[in-house]
């Protein structure tokens, strides 16, 4: 009795012995399983960051290059705001990754291959990443001035984005995500370790435990060990099933999270379109245009203003996977200029292609008045030229009139004023030749605060105004003082004045109005004369045309250019035998 009370504690305590190894292998494994799960979670999480600060980077670049490319103080603020975001996002994340930050779930401290990558050359990410911030700052800070492509500030920045900062924030996704798979590789093998030594303890558990007992507890201890290991394979194979499902989930988040991000910052339209032409998706930015509604209409019939199909739509020929093809398309969204990149797709199962909408509008016109500058710089030079060479000549011809005066008799009074009447047309010439060198020279503005009606009335008075003609002045000019170059704007009211009397021929009316439109001072001259042809009104800033018969036409153009440089602008609005107002807008 006694042998059979100390076999069956010997075999108890050898039973507890054993659940209690079982229980503690078991508690390792979930704790393993666990720490796997959490770890793989802050890897995802690093990985995610450090990409992301891969985009910050391009988006500070492109929302530099849009700051560059602003028109108006108020696109350039918006666009400021946005490269201030994007700084302050990409520093939060550097920070983060660097020293941990619980609320981004990179609480991991940086490893040696981590710090050399940060700290080290030849990458030194750390250095490469502030420095780059601060020259976005610094780009931010000079916004006073005219920012040129040749700001070192954008200059760094476009060049960091595109090389070695590019080159390092990649070498550091890189190293990231190799030390995220060796972290896996660590935890699988400690699993594998647990899973033997649970194997190892149950077959001990069956041959030294159960195997005394009687066959019949032989029996089915071997029944249930079968089914324990059974169990255990299933389990393991669950908790694999589980961990990949998982690992899946959170790589399909973290796309579906970069997708959406991309998609909402990238500053284009996008749409998908089937063959026909029947618009199946668009982004944020379309819908902005055409609202939510616009799905399954026809894209042209949308964006084209004339609402026909492109004669060279990529649509008419068939588009391949993966093929691009791009138009530029006039007329569309109210008369802008659009570059549409097209590029094959599946979509829902089906043959698609994606649209991207590039508004090229100001481009465009950047480029006209790029070569229109050009050719004025071209015609400028040569006028110069033959001016100087004609007013050579011109003084020859006075001063061989002025010595035909001495010599002939007084009393031939017919030849005397044939001499009058050169030497006037010399003066006359002389003029016309001051006025193509002016054109030639035209200098930069010398800005002077100047009171508006002031300048206006003396320009006025250097005229004469016949009786005929009545020039009014509106009263509101005495509340304006602008920024301008006094003797090149006052020429341009003379010349201005100067063309309105002599459209008048003697009898009319002159009103000059002056009136605040948003952050421009607006000044109108308009008169009662002949008026201009509609055909000629789209040539009137052309250099050597004009309307008058003994006009060169280069006042009209050489205010142009002026004004321009005072960032204004000049047009003229005229109806044919009513009268005509030229408009001037001046920054306040």
């Amino acid at each position: 009795m006694r042998v059979k009370q100390t076999i069956s504690f010997y075999l108890t305590f050898r039973y507890l012995l054993a659940l209690g190894l079982l229980s503690i292998l078991s508690l390792g494994s979930y704790f393993i399983l666990k720490e796997n799960i959490k770890d793989q979670k802050n890897s995802a999480a690093i990985v995610n960051i450090s990409g992301r600060q891969r985009m910050l980077s391009q988006r500070i670049a492109l929302s530099s290059l849009r700051l560059l490319n602003a028109k108006d103080s108020p696109e350039k603020k918006t666009c400021a705001g946005e490269l201030k975001e994007a700084i302050s996002l990409m520093e939060d994340s550097h920070n983060s990754l660097i020293k941990g930050a619980v609320e981004m779930n990179s609480s991991r401290k940086l490893s040696s291959s981590m710090k050399r990558i940060y700290f080290l050359p030849p990458f030194e990410l750390d250095k490469k990443t502030r420095r780059y911030l601060e020259e976005a700052k610094a780009l931010i800070l000079s916004l006073d001035g005219t920012m040129t492509i040749d700001n070192p500030h954008l200059h760094y920045i476009l060049e960091a984005s595109r090389l070695e900062l590019l080159r390092a924030l990649d070498e550091a996704v890189q190293q990231y995500q190799r030390e995220s798979e060796k972290r896996i590789v660590s935890f699988e093998a400690l699993q594998l370790l647990v899973l033997g030594v649970s194997l190892l303890v149950i077959i001990a558990s069956g041959l030294f435990i159960f195997r005394p007992m009687a066959s019949r507890i032989v029996e089915e201890t071997l029944k249930l060990e079968n089914q324990s290991l059974d169990l255990a394979k299933s389990n393991e194979q669950l908790k694999k099933e589980i961990s990949e499902r998982w690992e899946l989930e959170e790589r399909l988040r973290a796309a579906i999270t970069i997708n959406e991000t991309l998609l909402k910052t990238i500053p284009f339209g996008i749409d998908i379109v089937d063959e026909e032409g029947n618009i199946l998706y668009q982004n944020e930015k379309m819908e902005g245009f055409f609202s939510p509604s616009a799905l399954g209409k026809k894209c042209y019939l949308l964006y084209k203003d004339d609402k026909k199909q492109c004669v060279n739509c990529p649509l008419k020929s068939e588009i391949q996977f993966g093929q691009t093809k791009e138009i530029e398309v006039d007329a569309a969204m109210g008369g802008k200029i659009f570059l549409i990149t097209h590029t094959g797709m599946f979509y829902q199962g089906k043959k698609a292609v994606l649209e991207m909408f590039e508004d090229i509008t100001d481009y465009k016109k950047t480029q006209e008045k790029l070569a229109l500058s050009e050719r004025l710089a071209g015609i400028g030079r040569m006028a110069g030229a033959i001016a100087h060479e004609f007013r050579n000549q011109l003084g020859v011809i006075r001063n061989s009139a002025y010595f035909l005066k001495l010599k002939l008799e007084a009393k031939d009074e017919k030849i005397k004023r044939h001499l009058e009447i050169l030497d006037e047309q010399v003066v006359e010439t002389e003029a016309i030749i001051g006025n193509i060198l002016t054109f030639s020279k035209t200098k930069h503005p010398e800005f002077q605060r100047i009171n508006l009606k002031d300048l206006l009335l003396k320009s006025a008075s250097k005229l004469k105004i016949p009786e005929g003609i009545k020039l009014s002045l509106d009263a509101a000019a005495d509340d304006f003082m602008v920024n301008a170059d006094p003797l090149q704007m006052g020429g341009i009211f003379v010349n201005l004045i100067l063309n309105a009397l002599q459209a008048m021929e003697e009898k009319g009316s002159l009103l000059i109005k002056v009136e605040k439109i948003n952050s421009y001072v607006t000044i109108i001259f308009t008169d009662t004369g002949a008026g201009i042809k509609e055909e000629d009104q789209k040539k009137l800033f052309e250099p050597f045309f004009s309307t008058k018969a003994r006009g060169i036409g280069l006042g009209l153009a050489t205010a142009k250019l002026i004004i321009e440089a005072h960032q204004g602008s000049i047009a003229v609005k005229s109806d044919y035998g009513k009268g005509t107002s030229v408009i001037i807008k001046l920054p306040l």
